[in-house]
């Protein structure tokens, strides 16, 4: 079975793109995606109750909930997705670098032309507001209710998905045409 990695927690809450997003985005995804693509959620042990939220509503063998991960097994699981999908962090970046095709939500923390994952194979989402980059560290802080990430919608998300699965399913067809 392959999978898409989703990496939706960064050690930073201004990073984090809103969990109903991720809910969201995950029945978009199941709803278009073959039955054999598993969505598989990563993160850190002290991550694993709020990613236990996000898969609760979801089929248990479509949807996992692998937090906890040792690193080499993370970093394994990220070369072979078929997508990998985060916050401005650091696996978004890695994924990036391995080649694997993933959208990045970038949050307005950070300037995006100078810190989002630059490679051909990267889609980099954000809502530049007037107030990017910001210097806050707390989400309460934000007198915008963390707009830069509230206001990019799953529906955008998965369609860079499915926008950057297409080249694979194309070559995997043509693949597949070739072995007939």
């Amino acid at each position: 079975m392959s999978e898409i990695l989703i990496a939706p927690l960064s050690h930073n809450p201004l990073r984090d793109w809103p969990v109903l997003h991720y809910k969201s985005l995950i029945e978009i995804l199941l709803g278009q995606l073959p039955k054999e693509i598993a969505i598989t959620l990563v993160g850190s042990p002290n991550q694993r109750l709020i990613v236990d939220d996000i898969v609760r509503p979801f089929p248990a063998d479509r949807v996992f909930n692998t937090c906890g991960l040792p690193w080499n097994d993370v970093i394994g699981r990220t070369r072979g997705a078929r997508c990998v999908i985060g916050n401005n962090s650091g696996l978004a970046h890695l994924a990036g670098l391995f080649g694997v095709p993933t959208v990045c939500i970038f949050g307005g923390t950070h300037q995006r032309t100078e810190w989002a994952p630059l490679r051909p194979n990267v889609v980099v989402l954000s809502r530049v507001i007037g107030c990017s980059p910001c210097q806050y560290y707390r989400t309460q802080d934000c007198p915008y209710d963390v707009a830069c990430l509230r206001e990019i919608a799953p529906k955008t998300v998965a369609e860079s998905v499915f926008r950057l699965l297409q080249p694979a399913a194309r070559s995997a067809k043509r693949q597949a045409g070739e072995a007939a």
